[in-house]
């Protein structure tokens, strides 16, 4: 999560003022930078403990979000909602029209006793048959007739039975109850209202549901910077390592410290073409219903145990096609320079994987006026 912010800031050029009092002490100037070379201010590379953070913008989205709705065709008879409010789980919530639905569960209770009955006297005209072959008044055929005719039965009972099942949903779904707790919005239809499913004229849900908690807060990376999170993952496990654990925080509009901490969830399974960027989700408790889906909110994250590192001010750091790099004033007072590998941001300062020691003397500023092998006057940096 520490790549959740990345980029490279430019480097600050220092502008220097040169006077004097007088043609000669100016002259007498300029012979004695000439002779020493241009005054740099420097840092040496240290090794510290550093705690790592970043923020980064996010927006709080529902776990889960329902469309409160029937899929029968009928009249609202009655609504329980209340805009805003909270609901639980099983809370019933719209009840529709039973009419049509308890004429149709009657009807098939009715086909099922119409069916057994109809399957009694196939059983009995079998047995008859079975009776007669052996007296041979009938053929071996009216036999397996009536054979055929007690498995159309039998299939009639169960489709009957079917149906009663049907009827029995169907008249159930006339009550509509909240499938998870969550808070539920203003009812898009009225009592007395016909909701039709799949009409294109009207509301395809009679309300909407998001549960409150826990809840995610999702924050939009940049592909680069995820794919260079990866490529640091698998550095630090093929050196036997992990990634130090975080502490994630929310801060909310008006500067407001969320007062729950957070844990990383996931990234999402798909990125954004058109913006290049992924989702990476963090889950917050959100006991009190503070976090509401679509406030805009920033992720705040620190690892929870120092981190020993080397580390150079930011503004020390140049970039180009090569990569990144650094002026360093070695031991003769020549500046060269040292490609690196940088890591986090620290503050206004970067970590510096490769390409740099302990004591190294890396120029902070007066950047512009060196390129490789001039002398330099060094001059310590009291940034």
């Amino acid at each position: 999560m520490t790549c959740l912010r990345s980029g490279v800031f430019s480097v600050q050029l220092l502008l220097f003022a040169i006077g004097g009092t007088g043609p000669g002490d100016a002259l007498a100037q300029e012979a004695g930078a000439e002779a020493s070379g241009p005054v740099v201010l420097v840092q040496s590379v240290e090794t510290r403990d550093i705690l790592p953070s970043f923020t980064h913008p996010a927006r709080i989205e529902a776990m889960d979000t329902a469309s409160v709705r029937s899929t029968l065709r009928a009249q609202i008879t009655a609504l329980y909602i209340t805009a805003g409010e909270i609901v639980e789980k099983g809370d019933l919530l719209v009840e529709l029209d039973e009419t049509d639905y308890q004429i149709a569960l009657a009807q098939a209770k009715a086909n099922l006793k119409q069916a057994e009955a109809s399957a009694l006297k196939v059983e009995l005209d079998l047995d008859r048959a079975e009776r007669l072959v052996q007296a041979n008044t009938v053929s071996q055929r009216e036999v397996e007739y009536a054979r055929a005719q007690v498995d159309v039965a039998h299939a009639k009972v169960e489709i009957a039975q079917a149906q009663i099942a049907q009827a029995e949903a169907n008249l159930a779904d006339t009550k509509v109850y909240a499938p998870f707790g969550g808070r539920i919005s203003a009812p898009k239809y009225a009592v007395g209202d016909l909701f039709s499913p799949g009409d294109p004229t009207q509301a395809n849900n009679i309300a909407e549901i998001v549960s409150l908690d826990p809840i995610y807060a999702v924050g939009l990376v940049d592909q680069t910077n995820y794919f260079e999170f990866l490529a640091r993952r698998v550095k630090l496990e093929e050196a036997g390592r992990s990634i130090p654990p975080l502490e994630i925080g929310l801060i909310l509009p008006g500067n407001i410290i969320y007062e729950h901490t957070g844990r990383f969830e996931n990234w999402d399974n798909t990125a954004v073409a058109s913006t290049g960027t992924i989702a990476a989700r963090v889950l917050f408790p959100n006991p009190d219903g503070v976090l509401l889906p679509g406030q805009n909110v920033t992720i705040s994250g620190k690892v929870i145990e120092p981190v020993r590192a080397p580390t150079i001010p930011q503004r020390a750091v140049s970039f180009d096609q090569q990569g990144h790099f650094v002026w360093v004033v070695e031991g003769d007072g020549t500046v060269e320079r040292h490609n690196v590998e940088v890591g986090i941001r620290t503050g206004a300062d970067w970590t510096v994987l490769e390409g740099l020691t302990d004591g190294d003397q890396v120029v902070v500023e007066g950047l512009q006026k060196l390129r490789p092998g001039i002398a330099v006057t060094a001059q310590p940096f009291e940034g």
